[in-house]
């Protein structure tokens, strides 16, 4: 098999699980034209539809899904041929590649990578910056090992996932509002999700997380106020100065206010979604830095847990469960 065919599989699985000519593009890294031109070559080489296009609306044909479900198969096969035949020779793949967006700062996944280091010294660990929504895809085509998300508790995820990913959610947090110790709601115990319709409110941008940031909104439509959003930021700690220098009140996850700065407070906020973080894996993962990695995810103690106020000390002191050394 050439490696130019492998190329339009790897794209194909990733129109199959986009459904969407133009997102697909993007993921892959091609252009809009370039990937339409590959699967009429695919569909006239197999003499099927894979693709059935219908008032703009992609959908995959009975044929189309059997041939996804095959492709995703052999490039798993593949990868796993490929780990035999490294162990094989005497080695073994220490590489792991996490897609996570770092904006959201999650005290457990830092601090479990420190011990999956302890537990595999040769490991690289490297990162794609990749939301939740495409996990999936990512998974499939092997461009991640696991992807780390956040979705808002009371909301379903952001899309379906293809067959052959797990998922597990893995902890939840609440929400608080980020200020000057001066400021007049700096000595209150709790705060009504209405206040943000009265105070200057800073917010994640919405291409940080898309459904979360959505769904926000959507709490607050049902709640009936607008937020007074007077800025958006994609840098958490521009967030923060502007929230010190008192442009408005910065709204984050407890996991990522959970200490305030010098000269600030935070205050819970009621009336949102909890956060909750999420792990996206391939089911048939067999690589055994994969399983530590996700083991020590999910120790007991963490799993489900509450991220009110789990600094990354506290969690480090919660993963006390050795983790094998490879021989």
């Amino acid at each position: 098999m050439r490696i130019a065919e492998l190329r339009v599989y790897h794209h194909f699985l990733i129109l199959a699980q986009e459904l969407h000519f133009g997102r697909a593009a993007d993921i892959a890294h091609i252009t809009q034209p370039a990937l339409s031109q590959q699967i009429a070559r695919l569909e006239d080489g197999l003499g099927v539809k894979l693709f059935a296009r219908e008032q703009r609306q992609l959908s995959l044909t009975p044929a189309g899904a059997v041939f996804r479900d095959g492709i995703a198969q052999l490039m798993s096969d593949l990868d796993r041929l490929t780990e035999r035949t490294l162990a094989a020779a005497g080695g073994e793949d220490y590489s792991m590649a996490i897609g996570i967006v770092e904006y959201a700062n999650l005290p457990l996944v830092s601090a479990t990578m420190s011990l999956l280091q302890q537990a595999y010294p040769a490991a690289r660990l490297t990162r794609h910056n990749i939301h939740c929504v495409h996990h999936g895809s990512a998974l499939m085509r092997g461009v991640i090992d696991v992807g780390i998300g956040i979705v808002l508790a009371e909301r379903q995820p952001p899309m379906p996932l293809a067959a052959g990913i797990d998922s597990q959610r893995v902890a939840s947090s609440q929400w608080r509002l980020l200020m000057p110790q001066t400021h007049r709601l700096a000595g209150a115990g709790r705060l009504p999700l209405h206040c943000l319709g009265h105070e200057n409110v800073i917010l994640p941008a919405r291409e940080v997380n898309p459904s979360v940031y959505d769904g926000i909104m959507h709490a607050c439509n049902a709640a009936g106020i607008v937020p007074n959003v007077v800025y958006e930021t994609s840098q958490a700690l521009f967030g923060i100065q502007l929230a010190r220098d008192g442009l408005g009140l910065m709204l984050g996850s407890a996991f990522s206010l959970d200490v305030a700065p010098p000269g600030m407070v935070t205050v819970p906020l009621d009336g949102l979604p909890a956060l909750e973080i999420i792990a996206n894996w391939r089911a048939d993962e067999c690589r055994a830095i994969v399983k530590q990695f996700l083991e020590l995810l999910g120790l007991e103690g963490c799993r489900h847990a509450e991220l009110g106020s789990m600094s990354p000390a506290r969690t480090r002191k919660a993963a006390t469960k050795p983790a094998p050394r490879p021989s």
